[in-house]
């Protein structure tokens, strides 16, 4: 069975099917579920790199701005559900999403972002990231419970280099308080992709929710305090994607 999967695999990736990405994630998918396809370790490995292969080239047979557009169509769809990435997703999932980004990143026509900040400048909005909050980071903040995450923004000022990124929260229990951790950084371009960033200061609003999180402040400002270089892999009008010196990738939009 794991042999014939993979041949049927290899005759559909060859025929290249231009708009066919969330086929190739589905098929992708079958690489992380080894046990339930019996494929081995060293078959997935290999049926894995077709897909990666595939996903390529069906996006090389595009224009530049068609592959760019694909790929931020099929990254919508495997977004749905994931909550930002930001509690963790499935491998197979991540692994897909990963594929995608680094598609559009190779879709790029800005090469040197860092060299024009008006593009940085503006109000985005986090649509992904690989950055995970951890199961006991999970239970001392109490967002296993009665504590919820918004939306996460960020505001780039491109006169002042400074960075301000809010996270949204709401509770449970106390009456549907609702606030934010505002957190200000400065960052400095080091190269023609790469900024340096600065921690400035932060805060908790309102008093109820600064008093919540009293005890675990430096539990929540360790998870999103962005300080360190970030490279700027893939900027556009509307959407940007960071790779910072965590390992972690963030996927922002344009508001």
């Amino acid at each position: 069975m794991s042999a014939n999967l993979v041949v049927q695999a290899r005759q559909h990736l060859l025929r290249r099917t231009p708009a066919d990405i969330s086929v190739i994630s589905k098929t992708c998918k079958a690489t992380q579920q080894r046990r339930r396809i019996s494929l081995l370790p060293s078959q997935a490995g290999k049926f894995n790199n077709i897909c990666k292969h595939h996903t390529h080239t069906s996006l090389q047979s595009h224009s530049t701005g068609e592959a760019t557009e694909l790929c931020k169509f099929h990254l919508q769809q495997q977004l749905v559900g994931v909550n930002r990435g930001i509690f963790g997703v499935k491998a197979a999932k991540s692994e897909a999403i990963e594929i995608l980004l680094s598609e559009l990143q190779r879709s790029a026509n800005n090469q040197r972002p860092t060299e024009d900040l008006a593009q940085l400048s503006g109000k985005w909005n986090l649509i992904y990231t690989s950055l995970v909050i951890k199961g006991a980071q999970k239970t001392k903040l109490g967002l296993r419970e009665f504590v919820s995450l918004g939306d996460f923004e960020q505001i780039v000022d491109n006169e002042s280099k400074t960075a301000t990124n809010r996270v949204h929260f709401s509770v449970t229990g106390l009456g549907n308080l609702s606030g934010s951790l505002t957190i200000i950084a400065k960052f400095e371009p080091v190269s023609a992709k790469r900024v340096q960033i600065t921690y400035e200061s932060a805060a908790l609003v309102p008093k109820a929710l600064e008093r919540l999180f009293a005890s675990n402040y430096d539990m929540l400002l360790s998870i999103f305090n962005p300080e360190g270089w970030l490279d700027i892999t893939y900027l556009d009008d509307t959407h940007r994607v960071g790779r910072d010196d965590k390992g972690n990738v963030f996927y922002l939009q344009r508001s």
